[in-house]
C-alpha cells in the first residue's frame, strides 16, 4: 500500500535530522563520520520504503545499494516505516510480520528494532504496544522495546540521558529491561563511542538499570564499530562487575550479520578479542542457548516464549562469568614470570 503523496511528504525523514550538529552530539571527526553514516542509512532505509511498496523489490533494491556493513541499517529504517504503517491501519494483516516472514527474514531482528522507532513517534505508540506485539511473533517482538529506548536516546537526550527517566510504566517488567538496552545503545552515538564517555554515563543510572545499558553497548561496539582494539578492550575493562553484561551483547550483533548474510570485519574483531572465538562461533553459540531456552520443559511455555530475551541473557552472562572464572583461575595457577612470557610471546 503506496500511502498518497502528502502522506508521504509529511511522513518522509530529511537526511540532516539525524546530523551531530541537529542531535547535539559531540564527537572526534573520524568517529563521527562512520556513526552518522549509520543514521543516515537508517532514513535512507526508513524514505526507500516510502517509495517501495514491493516487499521483494524494497529487499532487494536495500541488498543492491548497500554494503554488508550497512544494510542491516537500510533494513532497521524500513522497519520504522512498517511499524508505522500497522498502527496508522490497525485492522489491516501487518506489513511488518509479513516483510519479516518474507522478503526480510534474513533481518528480522533488526528490521523489528526499526519497528520501536514507530512506537516512540505516535502518541498512542507506547499505551498501545502490547497489543500491537501480539500481533507479532514473540520471538520477534522482543525487540520493539529495544529499538523505543534508543530511539528515546538518542532524539530525546536530555529527558532519558542527563535526566534518566525510567522506562514507560505501562511496559510489562522484561520490555522495560529491553528499553534499558536500547538506551544503553544510543549512548554509542550521543557519547560519540567514547569508552570513558560512556561508562561514565552509565555510571550515573541506577545500578538495577546499568546491566542491560552495557549489554546494549556491547550489541553496539560489534554491530556498528567506530573503535579499534584498544577502544574495545578498555569497554571491557571499565564495564567492570558489569563486564559479562558487556559481552553478551556481542553474540546478538554477530547473529544478526550471520543471518543476514552480511559479515564485517569490526564484527569479527570485537568477537575474536572479547570472546575469543569466530563470529560463526559466537553466532551458533548464542542459537544453541535459545534453542535450549525454547525447548526447556522445567518452565512454563508462555514463560519460555514471554522471557525468552530474559532468559537467554542470563544464560548468556552465566557461561560468560564461569569462562572468565574459569580463565581467572588458570592464570593464578600460573607463575607470574611464566604469564609475562606468554603474553610477550602472543
Amino acid at each position: 500500500m503506496i500511502l498518497p503523496p502528502a502522506v508521504n511528504r509529511l511522513l518522509s525523514i530529511r537526511p540532516e535530522a539525524v546530523s551531530f550538529d541537529r542531535l547535539g552530539f559531540l564527537c572526534e571527526a573520524g568517529v563521527r563520520a562512520h556513526l552518522e553514516r549509520v543514521l543516515a542509512t537508517f532514513v535512507a532505509g526508513y524514505n526507500l520504503a516510502l517509495e517501495i511498496d514491493d516487499g521483494a523489490e524494497l529487499a532487494a533494491t536495500l541488498r543492491g545499494r548497500y554494503d554488508a556493513q550497512h544494510v542491516g541499517f537500510a533494513f532497521e529504517g524500513v522497519g520504522m516505516y512498517l511499524g508505522l504503517r500497522d498502527q496508522l491501519a490497525p485492522w489491516r494483516h501487518s506489513a511488518l510480520r509479513a516483510f519479516i516472514e518474507g522478503p526480510g527474514r534474513d533481518f528480522d531482528y533488526i528490521t523489528a528494532v526499526g519497528a520501536g522507532f514507530a512506537v516512540a513517534r505516535l502518541p498512542w505508540g507506547v499505551s498501545a504496544w502490547t497489543s500491537y506485539a501480539r500481533r507479532l511473533d514473540p520471538l520477534i517482538a522482543w525487540c520493539l522495546p529495544d529499538g523505543l529506548g534508543f530511539h528515546e536516546g538518542v532524539f530525546h537526550l536530555r529527558r532519558f540521558q542527563d535526566g534518566r527517566r525510567e522506562p514507560p510504566p505501562s511496559l510489562p517488567p522484561y520490555a522495560r529491561q529491553l528499553f534499558d538496552s536500547g538506551l544503553g545503545r544510543s549512548l554509542w552515538w550521543s557519547q560519540g563511542a567514547s569508552p570513558r564517555r560512556i561508562a561514565a554515563m552509565i555510571a550515573r543510572f541506577p545500578a538495577a538499570r546499568q546491566r542491560e545499558m552495557w549489554c546494549g553497548i556491547g550489541v553496539a561496539a560489534a554491530y556498528a564499530g567506530g573503535v579499534g582494539e584498544d577502544g574495545l578492550l578498555e569497554l571491557a575493562e571499565l564495564a567492570g562487575p558489569n563486564r559479562a553484561d558487556f559481552l553478551s551483547g556481542i553474540p546478538f550483533a554477530t547473529r544478526m550479520r550471520q543471518k543476514g548474510g552480511n559479515p564485517w570485519s569490526g564484527t569479527d574483531l570485537a568477537c575474536r578479542l572479547l570472546l575469543d572465538r569466530s563470529s560463526d562461533d559466537a553466532s551458533d553459540w548464542l542459537m544453541e542457548i535459545v534453542d535450549g531456552v525454547v525447548h526447556d520443559q522445567t518452565l512454563d511455555k508462555q514463560v519460555r516464549v514471554r522471557d525468552s530475551y530474559l532468559l537467554v541473557r542470563q544464560r548468556l552472562v552465566e557461561e560468560l562469568r564461569d569462562s572468565n572464572t574459569a580463565e581467572g583461575e588458570r592464570q593464578c595457577r600460573v607463575p607470574a614470570h611464566s604469564r609475562s612470557l606468554t603474553t610477550a610471546s602472543s
